[in-house]
């Protein structure tokens, strides 16, 4: 199910007691915080420091990389651990999905 697919719903179950609004600005709203609920794979790089589900190419298994500045200039860089330890996120060829928000303490 795509991002559109899941703000119609989540609108159509809102629209009877959100009352007077600008349908476009809801959905729009929702679709943007679906996007961090539901990250989807991507091969755009990320541009922003966060968690983030990593591919590779191939039949290798998605797996948890922490994206961050680097320590001397602000490339952002994943942690492959040893023996890569920080990579160029740039350089790493496969699919994004992220990043991920931290769940809350409610």
């Amino acid at each position: 199910m795509t991002f559109h697919a899941h703000a119609e719903a989540l609108y159509e179950a809102l629209r009877p007691i959100i009352g007077e609004h600008d349908v476009s600005q809801v959905r729009a709203a929702l679709e943007r915080t679906l996007r961090h609920a539901l990250p989807h794979w991507s091969d755009a790089t990320p541009d922003c420091p966060g968690w983030y589900w990593f591919k590779p190419p191939g039949i290798a298994e998605p797996q948890l990389l922490l994206v961050s500045h680097g320590r001397i200039d602000t490339k952002l860089m994943a942690d492959l651990g040893p023996p890569n330890n920080l990579v160029d996120v740039q350089r790493i060829n496969g699919q994004w999905a992220g990043p991920l928000l931290p769940p809350s303490y409610r």
